[in-house]
């Protein structure tokens, strides 16, 4: 077993955060974001002159003004370009969720978080899960046939890899409340029966409006 010395060896304390609603990260995606505000640049600076090159990306929460949720995931840069009009484009690789125990706004003004790593120990594991998500990938299909989504059901119906259901979870138009909670949601077999229970919802609930209106 994983000791907590060991979850946060090596691992900062203290890590800048970017709020953005709707916007989720989980460990081993990859998040292409466009920075342009002064003041996300200069968190950025921060970040890639740091050991870790990490930011935590973390949802504001709407229940509780000027809040965040208590949960976010951390992600590495990976890749960095500056363009022509100062803006810089990145790539984070998400490497752990944490949970905040603090946060400040710094005289930079962003937001810096005292974090902590152990409640999500599994995420700094290789797991070897060998689930085909058969029954969520028949959900999904009618859900994306819903939503008039266009999608390649042949990559989805190959996809077996672990990380399937929080790539799904990032690019799939749930609620933030949701998202936050797919998030908080500590295993992958977990996380992917409360979204088929999601999607499933959305499908019932665009059943009986197209039964009402006929």
């Amino acid at each position: 077993m994983t000791t907590n010395n060991n979850i946060d060896k090596g691992l900062p304390k203290l890590i800048p955060l970017f709020p953005l609603e709707g916007v989720l990260m989980f460990p081993d995606t990859y998040l292409p974001l466009n920075i342009f505000e002064t003041r996300y640049l200069e968190m950025i600076n921060k970040a890639i002159s740091s050991k870790s090159r990490l930011v935590g990306m973390i949802q504001p929460n709407n229940s509780n003004q000027n809040k965040l949720y208590n949960v976010g995931c951390a992600g590495k840069i990976i890749k960095f370009e500056e363009t022509e009009d100062k803006r810089y484009l990145i790539t984070l690789k998400g490497l752990s969720r944490f949970e905040l125990i603090s946060e400040n706004t710094n005289r930079k003004n962003f937001k810096e978080a005292q974090i902590k790593w152990d409640r999500f120990s599994q995420d700094l594991e290789k797991l070897n899960i060998n689930e085909k998500f058969t029954s969520l990938k028949s959900s999904l299909k009618k859900y994306f046939k819903i939503k008039n989504i266009k999608v390649n059901f042949e990559v989805i119906d190959k996809c077996n890899d672990y990380n399937f259901v929080d790539q799904i979870t990032m690019i799939c138009p749930l609620a933030f409340e949701e998202k936050q909670l797919l998030l908080e949601t500590i295993s992958i077999s977990k996380r992917g029966d409360l979204l088929q229970s999601i999607i499933e919802s959305y499908a019932s609930e665009e059943n009986i409006s197209q039964i009402v209106k006929h």
